[in-house]
């Protein structure tokens, strides 16, 4: 499996080097002509490296040696569930393949056919090289299948340590580096649809976001023990509704999506409330001001400012809300230092 996933890296960065120089030529090509049909040496050699990335695989599975399989392992031959799994992957790998192959076919066939747009049309067809593609709703789902795979994952095969392990060293920490490119990507595009006031919002909801997932960490680690750690659920659930929150707030152009930020900002501090209870943390142990309700009644008050402000406004200014942002994120600000002075003195 090792060997395979080694191959799939491979191949995926491969194809993102291919890919890389033929997307900033797509609008041109349509525009001009149609794209190149792979030629017949192309599946030449896609067809030898198949057949010998094959006959390797092959070789692995068939040996069955312990320097592959591991020591405490053994011969997998004699196991049915290992020969059944075996089975089931292959047979995904060949359905696959067949699809890629087909599909590369059906994109040659069409590179191929001839143009049937008449040529006034066609003519007079313009590409607006400025318009920003919006991403598809959809896409998104599909990084979020990932959460309830180690959800069940831990419920079935992780004690409750090595759940807390997981979360403390790979979820959290992956988290934020994805975070990171995420604001460098923001930083690093330009978009044409967005005037200045939208972006400032949105570095204000986007900062804000990354900052309370750094914090979330921390709690983790000062709040948990991980002989005793039952919040994987809650942890899991924090991290999919940041990354949809920062998704909404980032890549689309909605009018609500600031007030989706104010909505997360509301159950962010419940999701801790059920955290620290499932945890046994004392919560009446602290004062008012370093409890999670001053920052719940914040964000209620400026969710339906927002309500307000949608209701009212056409969306062609956003000068006001930019400034009741930024006042927002300000005492948010003196709302978690009077949390941490009240915590350190308690």
């Amino acid at each position: 499996m090792l060997v395979l996933s080694v191959i799939g890296v491979l191949v995926f960065l491969l194809g993102l080097l291919v890919r890389a120089p033929q997307g900033q030529q797509i609008l041109a090509s349509r525009a001009r002509q149609s794209p190149e049909a792979p030629r017949w040496y192309e599946f030449t050699l896609a067809l030898i490296l198949l057949a010998a990335i094959a006959g390797f695989v092959i070789w692995i599975i068939s040996s069955g040696r312990q320097w592959v399989w591991g020591e405490a392992i053994g011969d997998w031959r004699g196991d049915t569930r290992a020969i059944t799994f075996a089975a089931i992957m292959v047979g995904l790998g060949c359905i696959g393949l067949a699809a890629s192959l087909a599909y590369t076919l059906f994109q040659s066939t069409q590179s191929q056919a001839p143009k049937r747009l008449p040529e006034a049309i066609a003519e007079t067809a313009v590409v607006d090289e400025t318009a920003v593609p919006a991403p598809s709703r959809l896409g998104f789902l599909g990084p979020l299948v990932l959460a309830p795979a180690i959800l069940v994952t831990c419920w079935i095969a992780l004690s409750q340590a090595e759940q807390y392990e997981l979360l403390f060293q790979l979820i959290y920490p992956g988290a934020f580096g994805v975070t990171l490119v995420l604001l460098l990507d923001k930083a690093a595009r330009i978009w044409g649809t967005k005037r200045g006031s939208e972006t400032v919002r949105e570095w204000l909801f986007c900062d804000l976001l990354a900052f309370l997932l750094v914090l979330a960490f921390l709690n983790l680690r000062s709040g948990a023990k991980p002989e005793t750690y039952g919040g994987t659920f809650w942890d899991l659930l924090n991290v999919v509704l940041f990354f949809a929150v920062f998704w909404a707030i980032d890549r689309t152009s909605a009018r609500s999506r600031f007030l989706v930020g104010y909505g997360y900002l509301i159950v962010l501090p419940l999701l801790l409330l059920i955290w620290q209870t499932s945890q046994g943390v004392a919560v009446g142990s602290v004062s008012w001001w370093a409890s999670m309700w001053p920052f719940l009644i914040l964000a209620a008050a400026f969710f339906i400012l927002e309500v307000i402000t949608l209701v009212a406004s056409t969306g062609e200014r956003q000068i006001l809300p930019a400034l009741k942002d930024a006042l927002f994120v300000v005492l948010y600000a003196v709302l978690l230092i009077v949390a941490a002075s009240a915590r350190s003195h308690a």
